[in-house]
């Protein structure tokens, strides 16, 4: 009988949304929350490949900072520290995606070992495990912190794996990014999509053979593979 893969879930924009703290920041700059929330998410991304290809590295935390700074001077806004502080923070209270409850549910109980994998720092991804309540269906994460290099990194699947205490194609990443899925195949993982855009996917590679938009999904599509 073949060993059950393991599955490896992306953090942010895969299982809890962090455009959604537009919320907070409708409270302190109302016409511009939503725009603002993008570039900062935009730019977070950006910094960590930026980092990467340098060959140097900050946690995750303080390029979250950087983002945000730069997601406010490109809108020609500021906050006083205590609102600065305030919607950092709420960064470790992001809410789930409406099918994370359910389709991990499922997951768990047709038996798969399952963990976070996420460029997060290790406080930050505690910190969201524990508000949105997803120790009930993980084991637990790995940060990238542990290799101080971020996705899509050989390394970081690389030491995924290692782990996990598995071969490569006995770990599954899930990944609503493109980049993250692209890093992921390139050096041999499965890996399934989380469409949550509706979008294109990258175009520097083939969608994957698993591709959906909900956790619910995946895991009807992860139940009809053969094995």
């Amino acid at each position: 009988m073949a060993t059950r893969e393991a599955l490896a879930f992306d953090l942010y924009g895969t299982l809890v949304d962090p455009i959604r703290i537009w919320t907070r920041l409708e409270r302190d700059i109302p016409n511009l929350a939503v725009r603002i929330a993008e570039v900062w998410r935009q730019k977070q991304l950006e910094y960590t490949f930026r980092l990467t290809a340098m060959e140097q590295y900050e946690d995750f935390e303080q390029v979250t900072r950087r983002a945000l700074d730069y997601a406010l001077a490109v809108t020609g806004h500021d906050l006083d520290p205590d609102q600065n502080a305030a919607l950092l923070a709420q960064y470790d209270d992001l809410e789930p995606f409406a099918d994370v409850e359910p389709g991990l549910r499922r997951l768990r109980e047709a038996g798969y070992q399952m963990v976070i994998f996420s460029n997060g720092s290790p406080r930050m991804i505690a910190a969201v495990m524990e508000r949105a309540g997803l120790h009930t269906y993980l084991e637990g994460f790995v940060s990238v912190d542990e290799v101080r290099v971020y996705k899509p990194s050989p390394r970081v699947y690389r030491h995924l794996a290692a782990r996990l205490d598995r071969p490569l194609e006995q770990v599954r990443l899930i990944s609503s990014n493109s980049f993250d899925i692209l890093g992921a195949a390139a050096v041999g993982m499965p890996v399934a999509w989380i469409d949550r855009s509706k979008g294109v996917f990258d175009t520097l590679g083939d969608p994957p053979e698993v591709a959906v938009t909900s956790l619910t999904e995946l895991a009807d599509a992860l139940q009809a593979r053969p094995g």
